[in-house]
């Protein structure tokens, strides 16, 4: 076995791409104040689970590359919030938290599931460059699941 795959097993390339976006996300929970754990849960709607002296917060994890824009928008990284195969809005209790990495960048901004509003989402690269867009969007989305905001 290497990396807990068998021998000769092939990662594809969204797998990988998945796994990398977990663990970068699993890194900026465990530097949130007040988080006293983290664990990779891997589930079908939850990716993450962290716990607080509050309780434990269930985490769906996106991740992606920047994507250049086919009519020459700017580039920007494309969320697919979807579940299922049709690309439902996931329903109420399925997770609390959504956490979209942007991979190249290694940065995460946290929202709360309640205030996910459509199945895909346009993130513009500069929004990952604000140094506090980790903290901020994470004590954001905290409010909101318990009941703050």
């Amino acid at each position: 076995m290497v990396d807990g795959l068998p021998k000769g097993a092939v990662v594809s390339g969204e797998t990988r791409t998945g796994l990398i976006g977990e663990h970068i996300a699993c890194a900026a929970v465990l530097s949130m104040p007040g988080i006293m754990g983290a664990a990779m849960a891997q589930q079908d709607k939850i990716d993450l689970l962290a716990w607080d002296n509050a309780g434990y917060l269930r985490i769906q994890v996106k991740s992606r590359n920047i994507l250049p824009e086919a009519d020459g928008r700017t580039p920007c990284y494309h969320f697919n919030y979807g579940m299922g195969l049709n690309k439902k809005k996931a329903a109420r209790g399925s997770y609390d938290i959504i956490a979209s990495v942007a991979i190249d960048r290694r940065k995460v901004i946290f929202t709360a599931l309640g205030c996910v509003g459509t199945v895909s989402k346009r993130i513009r690269a500069r929004r990952f460059d604000d140094p506090d867009i980790e903290i901020d969007s994470w004590r954001h989305a905290l409010a909101v699941v318990r009941g703050e905001i």
